[in-house]
């Protein structure tokens, strides 16, 4: 089988600053660079998050952040809230806006209010020419319909699981589409088919760590280094070295995030 070269991935999504990660961050994160993972994408959630990503940043070097307001905690967000991503977005080492997006799997999240948060964050990414780390559980039209709106696409939708159409669509706009550990079940035929269909040039991995656990590993937090993991099964299922899309996928991350 074929070895990943060392400190080639990009983990594209992985929450880092999740305290689920205190007691043993470091360690974890040096396991994954010692075995091939180069570096670490965090995006922020909410206003609270940003301090304990910029902690996570500035202890280690291999981590990039991006800041954002998510769907899931929209009862949260607050006019003050955009106003204070706004200015921390200015000038500091953000490479990206997120995690932001639209959820409608969960029933109970406020549509009207995801969508006026979400489209603000789009303008403020635009503002700034960063790219977005997208949501779009459940809601794949309404964020695309959003970014064409707004005329942009410099983005990725992370955990991306919509319909063959919809990635040919989107990734015709050189929009990136993000795969995780999902792929790994052997059920998720939908999914792998769907995977079998994107360019690799438009594809990112991630964990998504400590979430998103493994069907095999349910109740179980993910780690850092189970990039390695996805990206074996992503190469397996599209029939392409794992070397090669490493880097491909770090190559992919690098020009989007301008690391």
């Amino acid at each position: 089988m074929s070895t990943v070269q060392l400190s080639v991935l990009v983990d594209s999504h992985i929450h880092l600053d999740d305290q689920r990660f205190d007691f043993d961050r470091q360690e974890l994160i040096k396991m994954a660079q010692l075995s091939g993972v180069g570096r670490f994408i965090v995006p922020a959630v909410s206003v609270n998050r940003f301090p304990a990503v910029l902690k996570v940043a500035e202890d280690h070097p291999t981590v990039s952040y991006t800041l954002g307001l998510h769907p899931y905690y929209i009862d949260e967000h607050t006019a003050t809230g955009l106003e204070f991503l706004a200015k921390s977005l200015q000038g500091s080492g953000a490479v990206g806006v997120g995690e932001c997006g639209l959820d409608y799997y969960l029933k109970n999240l406020d549509r009207d209010k995801q969508q006026k948060v979400f489209e603000a964050q789009v303008i403020l990414a635009k503002h700034f020419d960063l790219p977005l780390v997208l949501h779009v559980r459940g809601a794949v039209d309404d964020v695309f319909k959003t970014l064409k709106k707004h005329d942009y696409f410099k983005a990725v939708m992370h955990s991306f699981n919509g319909s063959v159409e919809q990635a040919q669509q989107i990734t015709e706009k050189g929009i990136y589409l993000g795969f995780g550990p999902a792929v790994c079940n052997p059920k998720a035929n939908k999914l792998q088919q769907l995977i079998k269909s994107v360019p690799v040039e438009l594809m990112m991995l991630e964990t998504d760590a400590p979430d998103q656990p493994f069907y095999d590993r349910a109740g179980k937090r993910n780690l850092p280094i189970d990039l390695l993991r996805v990206n074996l099964e992503i190469a397996a299922i599209k029939g392409v070295e794992p070397d090669f899309l490493a880097a491909q996928t770090t190559a992919n991350a690098n020009h989007l995030f301008k690391l």
